[in-house]
């Protein structure tokens, strides 16, 4: 009995110390690595034409509907709203798999940036896919602009493509003399690098889950014509990295912080309007960043270039002025996948003591101790 009795315990601690180990990794996804590579062998299946297309089932939609996406999502990945390119399809995944956003150009302003930092903090994907695509109307639209070859454009389209201005310079650098035929290739390549360098300026929780080693990112170009994904070199990213963090333009606070409550008190009631202002600051600057640019463009005439746009890149990617922040500069965040595979842990463990003291307490009781 004894015997039996101790195997019993010894089950109960393992089984509670594997449980609590994967809370702690992550919930038992892949690692960056195995995911890249989960990718890159769903895009040969894809090429092959033989698609699994796991997760596209009545079971999976009705797990969608009653899971959370932050369970099973391995991926999280930026790419143009071209319709020649379907993320899903390309990559071989189904329902609850990638966490996807597209923009024309796949650029990387507030909104994208945000967007990912929810995939990457909150949806705890291990790896970002920054992910470009032959033929892109949005480089080659650029690319002609600064050849001189631009047409007229809806107001709206040259703030929007203005982040790939910077990638187009660099690549027409790179070829002298070239013509659009030439340059947009190079164009496209710089540009996912382009991306990649936006967010990590704009984004302290995504350089910090990158330089943790928890979220990997990668650059990648799509062959529209072949299905193809190429992989970029991974060491540009960590160059790239290391080039945000010596940047003095960086944003450096992680989390927002949200104004305070107005009107909690009567006796802070005099002094509320000068607490409002400043704790209204950050939102009101986050607000008229993102309104600036809307507001250049409509002194604009209707019809517009690209060159025509007159916006510094820098100030695309750049956050609320980190000096209105009513608080000091902190540390990037890690994200929450760090701190709720944490707290999952601690509580399992909790679980486990409790269990196990009330399992010798019965044992005493019976006289099996």
């Amino acid at each position: 009995m004894l015997k039996r009795v101790t195997v019993a315990v010894a089950a109960l601690v393992l089984t509670c110390c594997c449980t609590a180990a994967m809370a702690a990794g992550g919930s038992g996804k892949p690692s960056p690595d195995e995911v890249v590579k989960i990718l890159a062998e769903g895009n040969a299946r894809f090429v092959a034409g033989t698609p699994e297309h796991e997760h596209c089932d009545a079971a999976r939609l009705a797990q969608a509907g009653s899971e959370d996406q932050g369970d099973h999502a391995i991926a999280t990945i930026i790419t143009c709203s071209d319709s020649r390119v379907p993320v899903e399809l390309l990559f071989d995944q189904g329902v609850m798999d990638v966490f996807v956003i597209r923009v024309a150009g796949n650029v990387v302003g507030t909104d994208e940036a945000g967007s990912i930092e929810y995939g990457l903090a909150h949806v705890h994907t291990p790896v970002l896919v920054v992910l470009g695509h032959t033929q892109c109307g949005a480089v080659t639209a650029v690319t002609n602009a600064a050849l001189g070859h631009g047409h007229a454009l809806e107001r709206n389209i040259p703030p929007l493509v203005a982040p790939i201005r910077p990638a187009v310079a660099r690549a027409m650098e790179a070829h002298p003399g070239a013509e659009t035929a030439e340059v947009v290739p190079a164009a496209i390549k710089e540009n996912v690098w382009q991306g990649i360098e936006d967010l990590f300026l704009a984004s302290p929780s995504t350089r910090e889950l990158v330089r943790s080693g928890k979220v990997k990112v990668v650059g990648a170009i799509y062959d529209v014509g072949s299905g193809t994904v190429a992989w970029l070199p991974g060491d540009k990213v960590g160059d790239l990295l290391a080039q945000a963090e010596a940047d003095p333009s960086r944003a450096v606070n992680a989390m927002y912080a949200a104004p305070a409550a107005r009107g909690a008190s009567a006796e802070s009631a005099e002094a509320g309007e000068g607490h409002a202002a400043a704790t209204e600051a950050p939102d009101v600057a986050e607000r008229e960043d993102g309104a600036a640019e809307r507001a250049a463009v409509a002194r604009q005439p209707e019809a517009e270039t690209v060159g025509a746009a007159t916006e510094d890149h820098a100030a695309d990617i750049q956050a609320a002025p980190e000096a209105a922040a009513p608080e000091e500069a902190v540390p990037a965040a890690t994200g929450e996948a760090s701190g709720n595979g944490a707290d999952l842990a601690a509580f399992l463990a909790l679980v486990f003591v409790v269990g196990a003291v009330l399992l010798l307490v019965r044992l005493r009781r019976k006289g099996y101790l």
